[in-house]
């Protein structure tokens, strides 16, 4: 059986890197694109509070991410 998948971290040559710290990375960027597409579009303008927004946009987008691709 192979349990690699089951590792909770990544590892790149002889550094260990944790998998939520991936999945909080992509969460950002994808949150990132997303206001980015928001701003495009002219929608911020709509929005509050956007720095409040785009924190708990990048929190939503990381937890999907990680129930999506949990080890």
């Amino acid at each position: 059986m192979d349990f690699s998948l089951r590792v909770p971290e990544i590892v790149l040559g002889d550094f260990m890197l944790p998998w939520g710290m991936v999945i909080g990375a992509l969460g950002f960027f994808a949150a990132w694109l997303i206001v980015a597409l928001l701003e495009q579009l002219r929608l911020t303008r709509h929005i509050w509070n956007l720095p409040l927004f785009f924190i708990a946009l990048a929190v939503l987008c990381g937890c999907t991410l990680g129930l999506v691709f949990a080890p």
